[in-house]
């Protein structure tokens, strides 16, 4: 009787206390209605979510915070580790988390002392966790929940569904799978699991080790008939210890199982690697990308100066041409061998790469735009360049000319950076996922494919027969090739002006004029003079002409705020924290762009930054004034007139809209 009343007591007080807010509802179950001395049982927090929100696993990936539990329990009891069921994937653009949609269970153990006298015992948890959809909000909740005492284990208890539905979660808890090698070669990650008799359609992996692999849904995965390879990109240069992870196999019989692994760097596995058919494909599309890439707008002119050199001189120096042919070739391959290399170091480092990638930077993009109007002023007759034209005549200047070859080899790659030509994307590609020695065979097929014409025609000087005949027409057909030279200089001013901003394009056009005054200047014997003119147009680059790289922002405060307003100037506030996903989000392909720092930079808008991340009592406030629980929050102030609250998902049209 006793055991039955204490049992109706804790059955109806199940939940003594329920959290709940606009976006979320939290409760709190047991696996059991009594407890028993020495007793090993369950306490689950279900978070009931409001539809369209999202809370976060244990690592919760890119953006998000995992949730916390500090729990008070009667004297004797202890508490293990929290335990997690296996999450879903969210990603929002290439930021990826782990988390739960629509509700999440959380489980912890609990162990019963060996003695305990009372009839009836009280649990209390307190919990905070974070729910976000466009925006994020923390939100916390107190729990309790008492549960009544017995010596008796074999009493029969009224059914509840609430038990059955903690015991059923309990069994789909990840089952411990033991111990995995993998191998890291190259910064690639790769392990093995096995399966047996399983028809498994999806396999995924979580890390539980934070920092472990890049986040990233971009990852292979063999599924073969007797286990499942995995390969990932290492996330740091240092691997963490100890790490671990989730596997989750999805079934045809739309069964889901979960395996948590723990792993450790053992023998080195064979590198993950396309067979010979695939690596033979690459390098022939290789070879055709690069023979393409001589008839883009960058490069087309260059080989067509050199042409018509050897054109000029085949008949009567066609040993000296060869050489020419040769060298040429050398300076091209071994300038996409450096290429793969630096691709090889960056990569590495663990940040995305591809073809072009130096184009990000302003400076690159701003002096290769002076070099390319530089090279289309000698074609247009402003001045001559040797190493360009290629003059072949005495021995002594054939051996300058097979220097100048090569040089024009390496230029021709530098000025083909900008341009992807067909072939060229899916071989360079495939390359990045493979081994080294795959990598530089590729791009040395990428080489001997951009240098094959020029070395055709030096080594076999009877196709310069089928070339018209050298005469004045070269004069003008060279100069009708700065054209396509200029249209390159223009495109590239424009990418600078959305990298660098409108001051940046400035700077490089009066760099441009100086340098063009400072071959005029050359052309008149006044050299010295020339080169401190050039040196100080590069630096005047260098140093002015990519205002966006320099940092913007400043601390948030209300008193700076307040400040600010007074003396009239434009502020934008962005309200943020490193657990937001929208944050991160709005940071990586809005706020971080080089226009909207150099539009800042322009219009003199301050930039404020008020960090929610570990909790801020006048950053709440600031929320609060808005009528916002949480972040992200973006409010621009224009001088002399009311503040303007952003939308939460930012573009960079509303930006330059708003600061123009």
């Amino acid at each position: 009787m006793r055991y039955f009343i204490s049992f109706i007591f804790a059955f109806f007080l199940l939940n003594t206390q329920v959290s709940a807010s606009e976006h979320s509802q939290g409760e709190l179950f047991s696996s059991v209605t009594s407890i028993h001395a020495k007793d090993k049982f369950w306490l689950a927090l279900h978070i009931k979510l409001q539809e369209g929100w999202h809370t976060y696993w244990r690592n919760a990936g890119d953006s998000g915070v995992a949730p916390e539990f500090k729990l008070s329990l009667p004297k004797g009891f202890i508490a293990g580790e929290p335990q997690f069921l296996a999450p879903d994937i969210m990603q929002t653009a290439d930021m990826v988390d782990y988390g739960y949609n629509d509700d999440a269970w959380f489980l912890i153990p609990i162990t019963a002392p060996d003695f305990f006298n009372d009839n009836s015992l009280l649990f209390s948890l307190h919990s905070r966790w974070l729910v976000c959809n466009d925006q994020c909000i923390p939100e916390q909740g107190d729990f309790s929940i008492p549960l009544a005492t017995s010596s008796n284990k074999t009493e029969d208890m009224p059914a509840n569904p609430n038990i059955v539905k903690v015991n059923e979660l309990i069994a789909k808890l990840p089952e411990s799978s033991g111990e995995l090698n993998f191998s890291n070669k190259q910064g690639k990650i790769r392990f093995s699991f096995p399966v047996v008799g399983s028809s498994v359609k999806k396999a995924l992996f979580f890390p539980i080790t934070e920092n472990f692999i890049k986040n990233d849904l971009i990852e292979n995965v063999a599924i073969n008939d007797n286990e499942i390879i995995f390969n990932f990109t290492q996330a740091q240069v240092k691997l963490p210890k100890n790490p671990s992870g989730v596997i989750s196999l999805f079934l045809e019989n739309n069964q889901r199982k979960d395996y948590q692994v723990n792993l450790k760097l053992g023998e080195v596995a064979p590198a993950a690697s396309g067979g010979s058919y695939e690596i033979l494909v690459a390098i022939i599309s290789a070879l055709i990308g690069g023979f393409i890439l001589n008839f883009m707008p960058c490069v087309f002119p260059i080989l067509s100066l050199k042409s018509l050199a050897i054109a000029k001189k085949a008949s009567a120096h066609p040993d000296i041409v060869r050489g020419q042919g040769i060298a040429y070739t050398i300076g091209v391959v071994m300038s996409f061998v450096a290429l793969a290399g630096i691709l090889l170091a960056i990569k590495a480092s663990g940040l995305a790469i591809g073809w072009g990638y130096q184009m990000q930077s302003p400076l690159f993009v701003a002096l290769l735009a002076i070099f390319l109007f530089v090279v289309g002023l000698n074609m247009s007759g402003y001045f001559e360049l040797p190493i360009l034209l290629g003059n072949v005549g005495t021995k002594e200047a054939a051996k300058d000319n097979l220097i100048g070859s090569f040089v024009t080899g390496a230029l021709a790659v530098l000025v083909a950076t900008p341009c992807t030509a067909p072939f060229m994307a899916s071989a360079i590609g495939f390359a990045l996922t493979q081994s080294v020695a795959v990598i530089f065979t590729i791009f040395i097929a990428l080489g001997l494919g951009m240098a094959l014409p020029f070395l055709a025609i030096s080594i076999f000087p009877r196709i310069v027969t089928k070339l018209p005949k050298p005469g004045a027409w070269m004069l003008t057909f060279k100069q009708f090739l700065a054209f396509p030279i200029y249209l390159t200089v223009v495109w590239l001013l424009w990418v600078l002006t959305r990298e660098a901003g409108a001051d940046g394009l400035a700077v490089t056009i009066a760099a441009m004029t100086l340098i063009a005054f400072a071959l005029w200047l050359a052309g008149h014997h006044w050299r010295l003079l020339s080169l401190i003119i050039t040196a100080i147009s590069i630096y005047a680059v260098v140093e002015f002409a990519v205002p966006s790289l320099q940092e913007t922002h400043e601390k948030f405060s209300i008193a700076k705020l307040e400040q600010l307003r007074k003396e009239n100037k434009p502020v934008f506030v962005d309200a943020t924290a490193d657990w937001c996903i929208t944050c991160k989000v709005n940071e990586r392909l809005v706020l971080s762009s080089a226009t909207i720092k150099a539009k800042f930079v322009q219009n003199n808008v301050v930039y404020l930054v008020a960090d929610w991340t570990h909790g801020d009592q006048e950053i709440t406030k600031y929320l609060q004034s808005f009528g916002r629980a949480g972040v992200p929050l973006y409010v621009y102030y224009p001088p002399n007139q009311p503040p303007v609250i952003l939308p939460q998902i930012l573009t960079e049209w509303e930006l330059l809209e708003l600061t123009r």
